[in-house]
């Protein structure tokens, strides 16, 4: 695998123009609108009342949602550009948020603070992403709820191959390889990396979505792919 640091990454995602963080939209974009957010939402349930970190929040669109919901909402992101619109949002119009601009692989987290920790699209963007995994579960109380979701990795090619071939191709799933994508790179790593991951660091996976397009909605979006193979994977573990 070529090194691809945290800093780098850091800096390619920092480098992001302001617009492309007020486009994001108020509930993400269409990926999470239609896919992640139903799974995690599903998955927290009732969060009126809870503290809940958001592990890599990005624009802060989800802080805000559950803010909305009841919860007590921390979020962390280290890139300029996502750091200050979120904190920019908060100002206009306060939830009572609090961001925090720190990389998470060497963030020191104050234990057991949070019900649930929410990593959303995150950990196949960190280059040194066990020890921002292991600091995600040091802050949650026991009993409290990791969940994360993943491109999934046993699937990666983009959906508009899919209009061409009609499926989705697999290669080289077993090595562990920088991808570049629109700013900077995720890492592919096996799906049997992150579960064992989660489990060496304490806790015991509960659930897995693989969220499904309607095939209504898919043929709308000219998302078919997401109809009939999966993009996403999203993941439940409680710290045992």
């Amino acid at each position: 695998m070529s090194e691809v640091t945290n800093e780098a990454t850091i800096k390619a995602w920092g480098d992001v123009p302001l617009e492309q963080a007020e486009q994001f939209g108020d509930e993400g974009d269409t990926t999470r609108q239609y896919m992640l957010n139903p799974a995690l939402f599903a998955l927290l349930g009732d969060v009126n009342g809870q503290h809940i970190l958001d592990a890599g929040c990005g624009q802060g669109y989800l802080c805000r949602l559950l803010a909305k919901r009841g919860a007590t909402m921390t979020g962390i992101e280290p890139a300029e550009t996502w750091y200050v619109y979120a904190q920019k949002r908060e100002q206009a119009e306060p939830l009572g948020i609090q961001y925090l601009q720190a990389d998470l692989s060497t963030w020191s987290p104050t234990p057991e603070a949070f019900e649930a920790v929410v990593a959303n699209m995150v950990l196949m963007d960190i280059p040194d992403y066990l020890p921002a995994l292991l600091n995600c579960v040091t802050a949650l109380k026991q009993g409290g709820r990791l969940i994360f979701s993943l491109l999934h990795p046993c699937f990666e090619e983009s959906g508009s191959a899919w209009t061409s071939k009609g499926y989705v191709e697999v290669r080289e799933y077993f090595q562990v390889r920088t991808v570049p994508q629109g700013y900077g790179h995720f890492i592919h790593r096996p799906l049997s990396t992150y579960f064992n991951s989660v489990i060496q660091a304490g806790c015991t996976i509960q659930q897995v979505i693989e969220p499904q397009l309607d095939h209504d909605v898919a043929h709308r979006l000219r998302a078919e792919r997401y109809a009939h193979v999966p993009g996403y994977i999203v993941i439940e573990a409680v710290k045992r």
